[in-house]
């Protein structure tokens, strides 16, 4: 199973486009990650490159203990793989505006 991490930039929004191996096969994801400054919180929205079609709009990144830490798992029906928030220190703590990208970590893989 191949892993990626998701190129975040510390301490700002952003849109970019990643290539990510998923199940033997590579797909193409336009994304934005925006900071919810009076919830304290990030969010997500994937699209798909080639068509631009909006498929996750708003996702909240939020960290999870397994069965709940696949921040895709309730749109498994998109095929898109698995992505997991990563702390850095190893704990459960929430990605501040500073610190995605650099102590928290959006690794993506394979769907399962």
């Amino acid at each position: 199973m191949a892993t990626t991490l998701l190129p975040i930039a510390p301490g700002r929004n952003q849109t970019f486009t990643c290539t990510l191996p998923v199940d033997n096969k590579n797909i193409t994801l336009n994304f934005s990650l925006t900071y919810n400054s009076p919830g304290g919180y990030w969010f997500m929205s994937i699209s798909d490159h080639e068509t631009g079609e909006m498929l996750i709009d708003s996702l909240p990144v939020l960290p999870g203990e397994y069965p709940s830490a696949n921040l895709l798992g309730q749109y498994s029906y998109l095929g898109i793989g698995s992505a997991v928030l990563i702390s850095a220190s190893g704990d459960n703590s929430m990605p501040t505006f500073d610190s995605l990208g650099r102590e928290h970590l959006i690794a993506w893989g394979d769907n399962f």
